[in-house]
């Protein structure tokens, strides 16, 4: 588009699917009557729409003329463009206004939309709007914008339809307006990168994580997890963000865990039981604290000054307790993985962005280590900082600073991914609360532990799902896509979020619930992650599946489509990126099992 005008593509033509939402027949005949006036087009019935082909783009028209089948439509397809039909056949205010609330039934269906994820984004809405009454068109007009709709084609011909109308302009004029509108709209091409955002949890969260990303990676073609352009990695998200980053498959850390170490990654063992993990260093501290608090106090109590009880013992000397592990151990795992040939455990070295979040512990306040000025610090050391929650982890000290978990200040990072260009996001969350549907009082019943663990959980999630539901709000551009455990698995994931033992049950359950959420996304996916290149098949997924919901004691090797451990290993990240490279205007095919949709 220059100045305009629509610039022809090299190469064959453009497909770009519409859903079109008119009050009635006669729009639709009169809109594809224009459309067929425009030099060059040739119009054609396809695939139950109606479509036009010009020299490099064809646009096929979906109809719908009620608000709740136009809704249900965009959750069994995609559609890179919807054009909503306001214009008037006589120009009578009455009709205009009429139009006008019909539309109003489907914008408030598709703003209701309680998973945020499934909003149809507003900013790829055009709506058409005529009328004789000036005052009225520029105040419905109004109303479009304050409701997000920036695309709005104002019909001059005003009563072209209306065979009284005295005066008609040639359509062809407005047609041309409306193809060259929607093909800037659906042709613009994503220019933002694509970022994976890996949040905290735990122990028990990084083996979610690990489940849901085996998913991904069996969704999309070989190596894509490796070609993403940003990570960011909190706490237990940090980990598996800095090994994507690094070129290591998720195939190959879950095989190393399993029992299936490889020369590149060795048996992984995330027991805290370790003498690697106690946090011998902080031993003494508590002990000469206490000593020299117990000699200012029995020299107070010789001088008559005090007359200590039990109470103010135990306060004054709560702060002997201390961590009891420290996550020098998890450090030095990584940092052997990253010092191996093809690896680096220096953020300026590497060959995609990565930013690990961590709370400095007395400025309280998140920081990006990969940032300029935080980048000269070890990966590994970055994410043991991040690593670093209380009470089970002592502080990590960096310079002459002391960090804590990154979660403490951070549920996640995508919102730096924004700000840094993303506008494709894939965001792993294990820190959402169990929610009890049984009997009243199961919480209380379950201790003290429990219950701080799911108070956490809950503020954290409660953290995350405003930030989530105001940003893509504001950014109806960017296309996220959040994977949580489902409840039953929480409920696995809440028990000890430190516990290194239940990796199978909740491997099974990542997998499982991850492919769910894809099956109910597919076709919003499909389309978005093809604008970056990439090609949704859900084919072996689904074989996997059917492998881990039969199996009564699972094995690792159902975690494969033959039963057979083949773990393939990473790419290098710059061969992953000419592998997912593509002409951003080819169609593609999704495939969802034995399913095959046609998206451009």
């Amino acid at each position: 588009m220059t100045n305009g005008q629509h610039v022809p593509r090299a190469g064959h033509p453009v497909r770009k699917r519409i859903l079109y939402f008119a009050p009635s027949r006669a729009h639709s005949d009169g809109l594809f009557g224009v459309l067929g006036s425009v030099p060059g087009a040739v119009r054609a019935r396809e695939n139950g729409g109606t479509a036009f082909h010009f020299d490099d783009v064809t646009l096929r028209f979906v109809l719908r003329q009620d608000a709740v089948e136009a809704h249900e439509a965009l959750h069994h397809g995609y559609y890179n463009a919807v054009v909503l039909d306001l214009r008037t056949m006589s120009g009578r205010s009455t009709r205009l206004e009429e139009h006008f609330e019909k539309t109003m039934r489907l914008l408030d269906l598709m703003d209701a939309e309680p998973d945020i994820e499934l909003r149809y984004g507003f900013h790829r809405i055009l709506a058409l709007i005529s009328g004789r009454d000036s005052a009225q068109v520029d105040d419905l007009i109004r109303r479009l914008g304050s409701r997000g709709i920036g695309h709005v084609l104002r019909d001059p011909s005003v009563c072209y339809l209306d065979s009284s109308c005295s005066r008609l302009p040639a359509p062809a004029k407005f047609g041309k307006l409306v193809v060259d509108e929607l093909v800037r709209m659906t042709t613009a091409g994503k220019k933002g990168s694509r970022a994976l955002c890996a949040s905290g949890g735990g122990i028990t969260g990084l083996y979610f994580e690990m489940g849901a990303l085996k998913c991904l990676a069996d969704c999309l073609p070989p190596g894509a997890l490796n070609a993403f352009d940003m990570y960011f990695g909190i706490s237990a998200g940090a980990v598996l963000s800095g090994i994507l980053a690094n070129g290591y498959s998720i195939d190959e850390f879950m095989a190393a865990i399993a029992g299936h170490p490889s020369e590149r990654v060795p048996k992984v063992d995330l027991s805290l039981l370790k003498v690697a993990h106690v946090n011998l260093a902080s031993l003494a501290m508590p002990f000469e604290n206490a000593l020299r608090g117990f000699a200012t106090t029995l020299a107070d109590v010789v001088r008559g000054k005090a007359n200590p009880s039990f109470s103010s013992l135990f306060l004054d000397y709560s702060d002997l307790l201390t961590a009891p592990f420290q996550a020098d151990g998890y450090e030095a795992m990584l940092r052997f993985l990253f010092t191996q040939p093809g690896a680096t455990n220096d953020f300026r070295k590497l060959h995609r962005r990565l930013y690990i979040g961590a709370t400095d512990q007395d400025a309280r306040e998140h920081v990006l280590f990969g940032e300029p000025g935080l980048d000269n610090v070890p990966v590994s050391k970055a994410i043991q900082a991040s690593l670093s929650i209380n009470p089970a982890f002592a502080s990590t000290k960096i310079g002459e600073r002391y960090y804590v978990d990154g979660a403490v200040t951070r549920t996640s990072n995508f919102t730096e991914a924004i700000r840094k260009g993303a506008d494709l996001i894939i965001v792993l969350d294990p820190l959402a609360p169990y929610v009890s549907k049984g009997v009243a009082g199961f919480a209380s019943r379950r201790g003290l532990l429990y219950n701080a663990d799911q108070d956490i959980r809950t503020a954290s999630y409660t953290r995350f799902e405003t930030a989530r539901h105001w940003v893509l709000r504001q950014r109806p551009d960017v296309s996220m896509y959040t994977f949580l455990p489902a409840n039953r698995l929480r409920k696995v994931l809440s028990v000890n979020p430190m516990d290194h033992r239940p990796y199978f049950a909740i491997w099974r359950g990542a997998y499982l619930s991850t492919l769910q959420r894809i099956h109910l996304l597919r076709h919003r996916m499909c389309g978005d992650l093809a604008t970056h290149g990439l090609v949704l098949d859900t084919s072996r997924a689904e074989a996997v599946a059917a492998r881990l919901e039969a199996a009564t004691t699972v094995r690792f090797a159902d975690f494969f489509a033959d039963g057979k451990v083949e773990v393939v290993p990473g790419m290098k990240p710059s061969k992953a990126l000419r592998l997912a490279a593509r002409n951003p205007d080819e169609e593609v095919v999704c495939r969802y099992g034995e399913q095959k949709t046609a998206v451009a």
